[in-house]
């Protein structure tokens, strides 16, 4: 899952707004985009250790 597209969009938002409660909750997102991130990596790297070793199987 590729999320590139939606982190400048993001960064423009927090950028944009004047609103305290929208940034912060922008800010968030992102924390949270970038924490999925991060967990889709290492789960894909548990998959593809698991698909080469045959006593996990």
């Amino acid at each position: 899952m590729d999320h590139e597209w939606l982190k400048p969009l993001i960064e423009q938002s927090i950028k944009e707004t004047a609103d305290y409660h929208e940034k912060a909750f922008l800010q968030e997102l992102e924390k949270l985009l970038h924490q999925q991130e991060i967990r889709i990596e290492l789960k894909q790297g548990e998959l593809d250790g698991k698909l080469w070793n045959p006593s996990e199987w």
